[in-house]
């Protein structure tokens, strides 16, 4: 068992994994045919109220998707130290971590965890085999709460259902 007194300062890594660094799903010719008339009726709508920035920004976000779905998602380095977890990026510290939970999106696993700083929430891709490992050292420093859901979340779902883009 790692030294993990906090009054060691000396960090130690716990555990490691590589998994890619967002999830990622391939959409149909028909999902974006879908967007892309949404987003032309959307910009005529808000041309006429708003004028051309509320335009710019639908576009924008229509390229986002379009971008984001074409880009591989690289696979990263993660890693849960006597300190937090690390990233690429940053060490984001237990003390900062108000609670974490494991959802499935894209038929992917994910570890959200959120922050008593910006940026709020951070979002793991993890591996199936992992997430075991993964729970029994978070729980140690961390809560696992999963989110209420409220109706908004209801509505969206609803919405998802009823108007699928593919």
């Amino acid at each position: 068992m790692p030294n993990t007194d906090p009054r060691n300062n000396e960090e130690t890594i716990l555990f490691e994994w590589e998994s890619y660094e967002r999830p990622q799903k391939k959409w149909s010719k028909e999902f974006y045919s879908s967007v892309i008339v949404m987003a032309f009726l959307a910009s005529i709508i808000l041309y006429f109220i708003e004028g051309i920035m509320p335009v710019l920004v639908i576009w924008a976000m229509v390229f986002m998707l379009w971008a984001m779905s074409r880009t591989e998602p690289r696979l990263e380095k993660y890693a849960i130290s006597s300190w937090g977890l690390k990233t690429k990026e940053r060490t984001y510290r237990f003390e900062e971590m108000t609670n974490f939970w494991f959802e499935t999106k894209w038929g992917g696993r994910l570890m959200r965890i959120n922050l008593a700083r910006i940026p709020w929430h951070i979002v793991i891709v993890i591996n199936a085999e992992t997430e075991d490992k993964i729970r029994k050292l978070m729980l140690q420093y961390v809560p696992y709460e999963e989110p209420v859901i409220t109706w908004i979340d209801r509505l969206v779902k609803w919405l998802g259902d009823k108007v699928p883009l593919e």
